[in-house]
């Protein structure tokens, strides 16, 4: 029973949090001890956020998840968790979430309320209309970036926002295509796998532009003390391109947790560029 609550409450997604920590990384000479153990604080109350939103999604889903071969063996889809303690179980992780940051980092109280009215919204509705279906999915990395650099006290660069708004539309998009792809019933929202495509395609363009623009920007060479920004600039080009091809193909329903989690080519490229970017930023 232990596992099925694990599974309810989606641990393995948390790996999305670590995007808290992103402007402690790219801003390592600005930090101080009270960013680190801010960001950690702040990185468990997100986390126990969104495993209240997860149950509280799936039990809205219940139905649907019941006839889909993907999401029949949820918890509750399943039955081996029943709605009443769904619901308590997601109450109790949402209100502790809410009062530790409250507690522990009350700056950051107002961004994880947004993340929820936002996340409450799309389980009840938004879910269900194309576009809105994604920027909803997509609000939430950008969130993550945004709160984590509120609680390091970093100030988020222009390039640093755009590259997360179009990174987080394509990871969105990837996902609902690599869905449609499989199965079109594994959607609420009817979309049509050519605007998908293009929404896809767009935003991992700018995604890879924009970071190409950051990566040689004379002001961000500065701030960060390093010329050779550049050098990540390839593999960057190459993350994305392969997780063009795994939402593309279908892969991994194109889900970008477990794209992260399972493709070895994927996980060998996002090792390189985390060395690249130790070596640039904090060496």
């Amino acid at each position: 029973m232990f596992k099925q609550y694990l599974s309810l409450i989606r641990v393995h997604h948390w790996v999305k949090n670590l995007l808290i920590f992103f402007p402690l990384l790219f801003s390592f000479n600005e930090y101080s001890d009270d960013s680190i153990i801010n960001s950690i604080y702040v990185f468990i109350s997100f986390s126990l956020m969104a495993s209240g939103i997860y149950i509280f999604n799936d039990i809205q889903d219940i139905n649907l998840d019941k006839k889909n071969s993907r999401t029949k063996n949820r918890p509750i889809a399943n039955g081996l968790i029943s709605m009443n303690i769904g619901y308590t179980l997601s109450i109790i992780l949402i209100v502790i979430s809410l009062v530790l940051l409250q507690v522990l980092v009350p700056i950051c109280l107002n961004y994880l309320l947004l993340y929820l009215i936002i996340n409450i919204l799309y389980s009840l509705l938004l879910k269900y209309v194309i576009i809105l279906d994604i920027i909803s999915v997509s609000s939430g990395f950008i969130i993550r970036i945004i709160i984590g650099g509120v609680a390091a006290n970093i100030e988020q660069s222009l390039w640093t926002l755009l590259i997360v708004s179009f990174a987080s539309l394509s990871l969105a998009s990837g996902k609902r295509l690599g869905q449609l792809v499989i199965n079109n019933n594994y959607l609420s929202a009817k979309w049509n796998i050519n605007l998908l495509r293009v929404i896809v395609l767009t935003s991992v363009f700018f995604t890879i532009v924009f970071y190409g623009l950051f990566s040689i920007d004379s002001d961000v060479a500065k701030r960060h003390g390093s010329d050779i920004i550049w050098l990540s600039f390839p593999i960057v080009i190459a993350i994305f391109l392969r997780y063009l091809s795994i939402a593309w193909k279908g892969l991994y329903l194109g889900d970008p947790t477990d794209s992260i989690l399972k493709d070895r080519l994927l996980q060998f490229l996002a090792f390189i560029w985390s060395l690249i970017i130790f070596y640039i930023f904090i060496n």
